[in-house]
């Protein structure tokens, strides 16, 4: 028995309970508040359930049927590697060819994806999104696909590889919206591309989106 109370008293004990406390409150505050990262709640679907793509509305149900022009229809290509210099980002990117959320989510447990109704490579807006995320210690890069994009300035590169392609694009700007009211524009002729990514801090229905135009395409 005194060994038992002797065991209870010890230094080291004492601060294993008291530790194991205030990380238990302060978790379940996080997480109240919605600041706990996708990968220890369990739920990784944030980008694209937040994201909402409005854009796709639109394109579905609102956009104006385009009209026949002689203009010859631009071939594309996929996209399958981003890289921006001076931030985090060199990072794989997908190419579903589905819009179901369970198989998109487990795609962006491997990297970025290219959104199936948006553009391929030199023929409009194509629309890459990912995870990103704030905390210091996550085992799954591609939690933290986009990091850094919020940062990104007028004039900044992007590069976007296909197979046999690099893609250079320069940064016109980047604005933190509200997925609710935000319209991603897959209908413009407009050749770009558009980032997306979940403010990780910040009201989940908010999201970083970076927008940028074509400058030069170089053989790989």
């Amino acid at each position: 028995m005194n060994n038992y109370k002797a065991f209870w008293k010890r230094g080291d004990v004492k601060f294993v309970i008291a530790f194991t406390g205030v990380f238990l409150v302060s978790f379940i505050g996080l997480y109240s508040l919605g600041l706990v990262p996708n990968e220890l709640t369990g739920d990784s679907s944030s980008v694209l359930d937040d994201l909402r793509f409005n854009a796709i509305k639109m394109t579905e149900k609102d956009a104006v049927p385009a009209t026949t022009t002689t203009k010859e229809k631009v071939t594309g290509e996929e996209p399958v590697h981003l890289t921006i210099p001076n931030t985090d980002v060199d990072i794989l990117v997908q190419n579903p060819q589905t819009k179901d959320n369970t198989v998109l989510d487990e795609y962006l447990t491997r990297g970025t994806i290219r959104y199936p109704d948006s553009a391929l490579l030199g023929a409009g807006n194509v629309l890459i999104f990912g995870h990103s995320s704030n905390w210091a210690v996550v085992h799954n890069k591609a939690y933290k696909s986009l990091n850094g994009i919020e940062k990104l300035k007028a004039g900044d590169l992007i590069y976007v590889d296909s197979a046999t392609n690099r893609y250079t694009y320069s940064v016109e700007n980047v604005n933190l919206v509200d997925a609710d009211k935000e319209f991603i524009d897959f209908g413009t002729d407009k050749n770009m591309l558009t980032l997306s990514t979940c403010n990780t801090f910040g009201q989940k229905q908010e999201r970083y989106v970076a927008e940028a135009v074509f400058k030069s395409k170089t053989s790989l």
